[in-house]
């Protein structure tokens, strides 16, 4: 018989086994357990004003992680170069030979420092850095130059690179049939295959420079060995080439007349260097510094050079970065005392130097884009001498060291005149001056400035401009001017001996300040031979002191360039360059599109 229990229940222990069984089976369990049907009547629990609370603290728990993931994600990234978007550049020239042989203005030359690859190259900073060669061995005679290549360069139609196409450009080079303009650098250079990977170059006697020659572009021997050399200029190749550099050749636009209005490089992915990110570069060309500025304000284009100041202040409101282009060029008014005997006098080129505001012949031939210059060797250059003082602009001074010399305008025609002997014997001359120079607007204006200074302290001066041809045929080459302006332009490494060694007064040489010094002669010499680069620098220095103490000639100033790019171009840093194609020689670390990469 049953009986009813009049007891309480005793609670349970907390390490009992149903109070486990309880605490496990709490909210989250309870969740896991609910069907998906379940889940779907889950919110009618809840009120209205629950369901929104509810979902704004789920978006925020949501942001709030998301926030989280994307900082973490940061902190352990960084932007990086990505392949892509398209950079155009516009130019003042169309191409005429995209062929290091036969290069003929700046936008053949930048065209072809983007298709072809050097032996060495430089880099942002002027310092020397491999291509296609993996290392250079010079002899301890110095007179020996070995370059071991890079395996696995291809040429950007598939076939592979070789010693072959070195010698065979080499020697192209030097063969007076292709008439290239780079042959001077290579005489007296013997170059020989040693093996697939191999090329050795031989002097026939010690030159510290040479390395520079080495920056040369090279041809692909198996398309261009094809082409007999009196057709090497009409060749298809010259237009459409193959290299083996950071860009090929894709497609050009011409007009029913066959000028050239665009070329388009795509990036080479099989490349042999790091890079390239820009997948696409696009070159128009205009007929003006102007249309330039204009088609970079209609956002048409990128990138350009600018030659003039006053054109940068156009653009300085705009998306656009500044970079500075110091080339390692002087332009110089070069006397002629053989053409012109009163051209010899110390004092009268030192009155003609004196007379010459080089503030106002840089303001107003090239837009204020130049600095003043005093010595033979550019600013910034190795071996420049800083401790050169400066002509000052004193046209007083100029006209005493005239009548300090005897010279005095004695029929008051306004022309210094001076007179020797006397009686029948006395004769008298005239302080007469003609300019000759490129009818380069910059050049034909600085020379009518001069003009206007030397005539301001009694120098009757006449000026003639002519095209850069007849000049060079009918003046330059025969040492037939009295004053001429022109530029002399340097490399990496300056070497001023085909400027100033007496050796190179007679044309093919480059003397055409027909100057003559035993004393610079040996420094130059010297300095060739040397490898020692403080000797070399020393031996420069003394060069230029001598140079500027003797008035060799009136150096007026060295240009500055402006290379304009948009801010979206990423990766653009460049620094001493000797040539205006030498902006793109780190053209392979550019880029436009960016992706996330580790640290």
């Amino acid at each position: 018989m049953g009986m009813l229990n009049n007891r309480l229940a005793e609670p349970e222990s907390d390490s009992g086994p149903k109070f486990r069984e309880r605490r496990a089976y709490g909210p989250w369990a309870m969740f896991k357990q609910l069907s998906s049907r379940q889940w779907l009547y889950l919110p009618r629990l809840f009120s209205p004003k629950e369901q929104i609370l509810l979902a704004a603290l789920a978006a925020v728990a949501l942001t709030a992680g998301g926030l989280l993931l994307i900082r973490l994600a940061l902190s352990i990234t960084i932007p990086a170069p990505a392949v892509g978007g398209t950079f155009r550049e516009g130019t003042l020239s169309e191409p005429r030979f995209i062929n290091p042989l036969f290069t003929s203005n700046d936008t053949d030359r930048d065209l072809a420092n983007l298709v072809f690859s050097k032996i060495i190259r430089y880099d942002r900073n002027g310092n020397i850095v491999m291509d296609l060669a993996e290392r250079i061995e010079v002899s301890d005679d110095g007179r020996s130059y070995t370059a071991f290549l890079r395996s696995g360069v291809r040429w950007h139609d598939g076939e592979a690179f070789s010693s072959s196409d070195v010698v065979f450009t080499i020697k192209a080079i030097q063969d007076p049939e292709y008439k290239s303009p780079l042959r001077p650098n290579w005489q007296g250079v013997a170059v020989e295959k040693v093996d697939e990977a191999t090329v050795r170059f031989t002097l026939r006697q010690p030159y510290a420079p040479f390395m520079e020659n080495l920056a040369v572009d090279i041809l692909p021997e198996h398309l261009w060995r094809k082409i007999p050399r009196d057709s090497a200029l009409l060749s298809d190749l010259n237009i459409k080439p193959v290299g083996t550099g950071p860009y090929r050749f894709k497609k050009l636009a011409r007009r029913e007349d066959g000028t050239i209005t665009s070329v388009v490089l795509e990036r080479y992915k099989d490349y042999h260097l790091d890079g390239p990110y820009v997948k696409e570069i696009r070159f128009s060309f205009y007929p003006a510094e102007t249309d330039l500025v204009t088609a970079y304000r209609r956002n048409d284009i990128d990138g350009l050079v600018l030659f003039s100041s006053a054109q940068s202040e156009e653009l300085e409101r705009l998306d656009v970065e500044f970079h500075p282009l110091r080339l390692p060029k002087i332009f110089a008014v070069f006397l002629n005392a053989a053409a012109n005997p009163i051209l010899g006098r110390i004092s009268v080129r030192q009155a003609l130097a004196a007379a010459i505001d080089r503030k106002v012949i840089i303001e107003n031939t090239v837009a204020g884009s130049g600095i003043e210059v005093n010595s033979a060797i550019p600013p910034g250059s190795f071996g420049f001498a800083e401790d050169i003082p400066p002509i000052e602009y004193d046209p007083g001074a100029a006209r005493k060291i005239l009548a300090d010399d005897g010279w005095k305008d004695a029929d008051g025609d306004g022309i210094m005149e001076q007179s020797e002997g006397s009686g029948r014997q006395r004769t008298t001359r005239k302080l007469e001056i003609l300019i000759v120079t490129s009818d380069a607007p910059e050049l034909a204006s600085a020379a009518e400035l001069i003009a206007q200074m030397w005539r301001a302290i009694g120098v009757r001066t006449e000026v003639k401009t002519m095209a850069i041809s007849d000049l060079e045929t009918a003046m330059i080459r025969p040492r037939a001017y009295e004053a001429l302006i022109f530029g002399e332009v340097f490399g990496h490494d300056p070497d001023p001996f085909a400027f100033w060694h007496t050796s190179q007064l007679k044309d093919p040489g480059l003397n055409i300040a027909l100057y003559s010094n035993p004393s610079v002669d040996r420094l130059l010499e010297e300095a060739r031979r040397t490898t020692d680069t403080e000797s070399r620098a020393l031996n420069y220095r003394e060069f230029q002191r001598i140079v500027s103490r003797e008035i060799g000639a009136i150096f007026l100033y060295s240009p500055t360039h402006t290379y304009v790019t948009r801010k979206s171009i990423k990766g653009v840093n460049i620094g001493a360059v000797t040539r205006p194609e030498e902006r793109f020689n780190e053209i392979n670390a550019w880029y436009i599109d960016t992706r996330r990469a580790l640290r």
